[in-house]
């Protein structure tokens, strides 16, 4: 009776831990407070695009994600001054309109890599949501298409939840 008593409590004990476990680390998370996009210029260079729904947003980083789930290389990053509020779209290659470059993109991406691009605030208080593509995705874009996360369940994205739309309807899609 007494050994079937400890191993209830010790069955208790390691699920109480395992529960405060990952309620703290769910608490890691920084808030969303807009959408990030990527579209291309008439000569095919990335652009980025932003749409912060409230708050500001004080830079963006480019990433490549790894093979492993926890490894991201950062390719490229990029700040503003002000910080950004509303949609601001700024050349990746280049910075420009309120953006400076951090650390410059290379000068070609990779094929067959996966990229992808959010926006941070310096004191971690906000994050956009972050749009993942490759060089093919790129190669697939219009200017005046911004290829962003639409959502796991939204209707007419891929498999991955990401939509092609006009600038216009991401702008409305991304703050409802």
């Amino acid at each position: 009776m007494r050994g079937r008593v400890r191993g209830r409590v010790r069955r208790a004990v390691v699920t109480c831990v395992g529960i405060v476990a990952l309620a703290s680390s769910a608490g890691c998370t920084v808030p969303v407070a807009g959408i990030t996009g990527v579209t291309v210029t008439e000569d095919g260079r990335p652009v980025g695009v932003l749409m912060v729904c409230h708050d500001r947003i004080d830079g963006a980083t480019l990433y490549e994600d790894g093979a492993q789930e926890d490894r991201r290389d950062t390719v490229a990053a990029w700040s503003r001054t002000p910080p950004a509020e509303g949609l601001v779209t700024w050349p990746l290659t280049t910075g420009g309109g309120g953006w400076s470059v951090d650390d410059p993109m290379p000068a070609a991406l990779e094929k067959g890599r996966t990229y992808s691009l959010y926006g941070w605030t310096s004191d971690n208080s906000w994050s956009t949501a972050h749009v993942t593509f490759t060089l093919a995705d790129l190669a697939g874009l219009r200017p005046g298409r911004v290829r962003y996360f639409a959502g796991d369940d939204a209707p007419g994205a891929d498999r991955d939840g990401l939509w092609t739309a006009s600038t216009e309807e991401f702008r409305t899609d991304a703050c409802p």
